[in-house]
């Protein structure tokens, strides 16, 4: 009783000592998974604020401008419009994240209401994916109807709660960028009436603009302008398949219509790895990389995507595996270049215990697959920081010589040099530690079987 008088007692503090010139936060969260939260502004931390035994953290925040920030409980976050003089008082309960999160206190009204933005566009997201190869009329009625329901809804809203420029600009944008994604989607999924599809949405497709500054961190809306950047590369000639050419389109397209430099950093940066990471021929992604530094004027990402370009030629078939550094099992840091085991084949699988299913999966066909094929032996790579999780979830899974178990020393480090794009990648080298192929989970035993 103590203990909730005096979290109402602090949240009244914070609403009613607030002044234009501090904005304050604070709230409850029901089963936090960490003890701390972060308020990040244009992806920089600008707050780390502290959880208590209660779930009970509040602070102020100082010198902020009025716009899009998020929230983040690890592994979860959130967008959150702040104004400047704001005293927002959120709660939740982790296990059930966006559903469960509400907001009071100076400010909650826009927050409530840019959540509820985002559940709806959930409830109906599989409902408007179903209708993807209705007919254009079908489809842009859909559209309209949801779009007009929205609308209203926020008119009626507005006419209540006074809503200032940035607010408004990012509400009535997070309610239309969903619904215009589904009609680039649309397009895409029925190629064979592209020029027409084109035509026929026109209106849509044009009433969003690609410069939005205040929007450059806000991922639906990159999401959407890296949809449309599709339909405008794509020909009947040149396709949708994720080819030389086609990329290169993109690229331009994205030249020639953002100015925005920091949307248009993000754009180029996400084409570069959504394409470099599924290219095959490094004849192409030679002269992707030419193309792709001729374009990009951010020496920081210029610089990422060439460290990106030496791993990916580092790591090919008929190369050592390079060199990484990785815990054993007695918590001694090995370099997994000198760990192959020279007597057999070596097969480097990759697995994390926070994605459980993956790691079921995982777990029973290296267990199968180490009971069968003897000339080969299993280097299975967690990626995760916990030590004792780690070695909980593998002890009570394996029992055998031919499997080693190894625990990233640094994750990021690791991943840029094995190319690590998702945990189905598997690397299978010969005795010498040299690759001879590089595949998916999906396909090892195939390969196995075969060899």
């Amino acid at each position: 009783m103590f203990r909730s008088i005096a979290v109402c007692l602090l949240i009244t503090f914070f609403i009613g000592c607030n002044n234009h010139n501090k904005t304050f936060i604070s709230g409850k969260i029901i089963k936090p998974t960490n003890n701390e939260i972060l308020i990040l502004k244009d992806e920089k931390i600008i707050k780390k604020i502290t959880i208590n035994n209660e779930g009970v953290f509040s602070s102020s925040l100082e010198n902020l401008n009025n716009g899009l920030y998020n929230f983040i409980h690890l592994p979860e976050f959130q967008y959150l419009i702040i104004n400047k003089g704001d005293s927002l008082v959120l709660r939740l309960n982790s296990l059930d994240f966006d559903e469960s999160l509400v907001f009071s206190g100076l400010g909650a009204s826009k927050n409530n209401y840019l959540i509820d933005v985002f559940l709806e566009h959930e409830k109906e997201e599989n409902f408007v994916k179903s209708k993807y190869k209705s007919s254009k009329i079908e489809f842009k009625s859909i559209i309209d109807s949801l779009t007009n329901i929205k609308i209203k809804h926020y008119s009626n809203y507005k006419s209540v709660i006074k809503t200032n420029f940035i607010s408004d600009l990012i509400i009535s944008h997070a309610i239309l960028i969903p619904l215009y994604s589904h009609i680039e989607n649309f397009i895409i999924l029925n190629k064979e009436n592209h020029t027409e599809n084109i035509d026929y949405f026109k209106k849509y497709r044009e009433s969003i603009g690609l410069n939005i500054s205040e929007l450059s961190h806000f991922k639906p809306y990159l999401d959407y302008i890296t949809l449309k950047s599709i339909n405008e590369s794509f020909s009947l000639d040149k396709g949708y398949d994720y080819n030389l050419n086609f990329n290169l389109e993109r690229l331009n397209y994205i030249n020639d219509q953002v100015s925005d430099q920091t949307i248009k950093t993000k754009l180029l940066r996400f084409i570069a790895y959504e394409y470099l990471l599924e290219e095959k021929l490094l004849i192409n992604i030679d002269q992707f990389i030419y193309e792709f530094l001729k374009i990009s004027e951010n020496n920081s990402t210029n610089n990422e995507v060439s460290v990106l370009y030496d791993n990916i030629t580092a790591l090919q078939e008929g190369k050592l595996l390079p060199k990484i550094n990785l815990y054993d099992e007695n918590n001694i840091i090995n370099d997994i270049g000198l760990q192959i085991n020279f007597n057999k084949k070596n097969i480097i699988v990759f697995w994390s215990y926070d994605q459980n299913a993956h790691q079921v999966n995982l777990f029973n066909k290296v267990n199968l697959l180490s009971m069968k094929y003897f000339n080969y032996h299993f280097n299975l790579i967690n990626i995760n920081d916990d030590s004792y999780k780690w070695k909980n979830n593998y002890l009570n899974n394996f029992n055998s010589n031919r499997i080693d178990n190894f625990r990233a020393v640094n994750f990021e480090s690791m991943s840029k040099k094995m190319v690590l794009n998702n945990l189905n990648k598997v690397l299978i080298t010969d005795k010498k530690g040299v690759i001879i192929k590089i595949t998916t989970l999906a396909d090892l035993e195939k390969i196995v079987i075969t060899d």
